[in-house]
C-alpha cells in the first residue's frame, strides 16, 4: 500500500511539474513577441517621429534654398552674345534674334536653347531691326561706311535680301506690314519727305514733307495714319505729326516738349509720350495723351518710352524706371549716346489710374540692368529686353 501511494504521489508531482514548465514556455514565449514587437514597433515609431522631425528640421532649409535659387532666377539672361532685333517669333512660344556672332537669324526657346538657324544671311554692324505684323519680313538697319546707314529688307517668305534706296535714313512697317513708310532726302532738291511704298520700292507716294533730318516713324495702331516726329534731342522742340497714307489731314497734335519720344498702345487711342523738364533738361517724365494730342497728363515716372511696353489690351504700361542717373546728364541724349548706364527698377502702370505696382523687389534684383526695348510673352507674364550695358537678351519672370 504505501508503494502504490509513493508511486501516485510521484505521478502526480511529475505531471504538476510538467505543466508548470508547459505553461511558463508558453507564456514567456509570447511575452517575448510581444515585447518584441512592441520594441519593433517603437523603433519603427521613433525613425518615423525622427524622420518627421528631420524632415520638420530640414523642410525651411530647402525651402530657404529653393527661395534663393528662384530670387537669383528672377532676372536672368536668355542669350549668352549680344542680340539684335530679338522679338516673339510668329509661333508666341520662342524668340527671334539677330547673332552679334555671325549676323545670322536664330529661333531659340524663352530659356536660351537654339531651336534652328531661321537664315543664314551674315547682317553685320546691324544698328536697329524692324519686323512687321507677320514677322515674316524685317528691315535692317546697318553701319555702312559710305553712306553712314543701309537699309536692307530680309523677306523670310521669299528667302531674299534687297536693299531700299540710299537716300533712306528712317523706315518703319504700315500696320498690316505690307507697306513701308520712310523718310526720303533728295540730294538735288534738297527736300525731305515721308514717303510709303510697297517692300520692294514699287507703288511709291509721298504723303508728307519734314524739315528733321533725323526723324521717327510709326503707323497709328487701328488707324489709316501715320505718325512722325524728330528724334529725341534736349535741345529740339518736338512737332508729332499725323498724317494718313493718302497724304491728307496732315495736322501736329503734339509741339514744343523737348527729348519727345512716343510709343503707341496696340489700340491706337493713346499714345506714351518721354520727355525732358526743358530745353536742355536733366529730369525725364512720362506722360499719356490721345490719338489726337489731347488729354495730356503725367504719370510722374521718370524714364524713356524705349524702356516700356503696353500690355495688349492697352490697359498697363510695363517699364523700367532708370537709375544711377547724374544730375549733370543730359537727357536722353546722353543716355541714348551711351555716356551712362542706368540701373532700372521695373514696374508695371495702370494707365487709367496712374497705378505702379513693383515687378520684382529691388533686393532680388542681383545686377545692374539697363533697359532697352523690352517686350511682353503672349501671356504676359515674362518681360523681355536687351541689357545695353552687354548687349544680350534677358527676361524677368513674375
Amino acid at each position: 500500500m504505501p508503494k502504490k501511494i509513493f508511486a501516485i504521489s510521484t505521478l502526480v508531482l511529475m505531471l504538476t511539474i510538467a505543466i508548470i514548465f508547459a505553461y511558463n514556455y508558453a507564456f514567456k514565449k509570447t511575452d517575448s513577441s510581444a515585447s518584441s514587437q512592441t520594441a519593433a514597433k517603437s523603433t519603427a515609431e521613433g525613425k518615423t517621429e525622427n524622420a518627421s522631425s528631420a524632415s520638420e528640421n530640414t523642410a525651411p532649409a530647402n525651402s530657404v534654398s529653393a527661395e534663393a535659387t528662384a530670387s537669383k532666377q528672377t532676372i536672368s539672361a536668355v542669350s549668352d552674345q549680344p542680340a539684335f532685333g530679338a522679338v516673339l517669333a510668329p509661333d508666341n512660344a520662342s524668340i527671334y534674334y539677330f547673332s552679334a556672332d555671325n549676323g545670322q537669324l536664330n529661333q531659340m526657346d524663352f530659356n536660351g536653347k537654339l531651336e534652328k538657324v531661321v537664315s543664314t544671311e551674315g547682317f553685320k554692324d546691324i544698328q536697329k531691326v524692324a519686323w512687321n505684323k507677320s514677322r515674316n519680313t524685317a528691315i535692317i538697319k546697318r553701319a555702312d561706311g559710305k553712306s553712314g546707314s543701309k537699309f536692307l529688307i530680309l523677306d523670310l517668305a521669299e528667302k531674299k535680301v534687297s536693299a531700299l534706296k540710299n537716300s533712306v535714313d528712317s523706315a518703319a512697317w504700315s500696320n498690316l506690314g505690307d507697306k513701308i513708310i520712310y523718310k526720303y532726302y533728295d540730294s538735288k532738291t534738297g527736300k525731305r519727305t515721308v514717303n510709303v511704298s510697297d517692300p520692294d520700292g514699287g507703288n511709291w507716294r509721298k504723303v508728307a514733307d519734314t524739315s528733321f533730318v533725323d526723324l521717327e516713324i510709326a503707323a497709328v495702331p487701328g488707324l489709316a495714319a501715320i505718325s512722325f516726329w524728330p528724334m529725341p534731342d534736349a535741345y529740339t522742340a518736338t512737332s508729332v505729326d499725323l498724317v494718313n497714307f493718302s497724304g491728307e489731314n496732315d495736322k501736329e497734335i503734339l509741339k514744343g516738349r523737348y527729348g519727345a519720344d512716343l510709343l503707341w498702345s496696340p489700340d491706337g487711342k493713346s499714345a506714351a509720350v518721354s520727355y525732358t523738364d526743358q530745353k536742355g533738361g536733366k529730369k525725364t517724365d512720362l506722360a499719356i495723351m490721345n490719338s489726337d494730342g489731347g488729354q495730356f497728363h503725367s504719370l510722374n515716372f521718370p524714364t524713356f518710352t524705349k524702356k516700356c511696353a503696353w500690355s495688349s489690351d492697352s490697359k498697363h504700361l510695363f517699364c523700367a524706371m532708370p537709375g544711377n542717373i547724374s544730375e549733370n546728364s543730359t537727357l536722353p541724349d546722353d543716355w541714348q549716346e551711351g555716356k551712362f548706364q542706368t540701373a532700372d527698377t521695373f514696374w508695371k502702370i495702370e494707365v487709367a489710374t496712374g497705378k505702379k505696382d513693383r515687378l520684382v523687389e529691388v533686393e532680388k534684383i542681383d545686377d545692374s540692368y539697363d533697359v532697352l526695348n523690352p517686350f511682353l510673352s503672349a501671356d504676359e507674364k515674362t518681360l523681355f529686353f536687351i541689357n545695353k550695358a552687354d548687349g544680350k537678351l534677358y527676361k524677368l519672370s513674375f
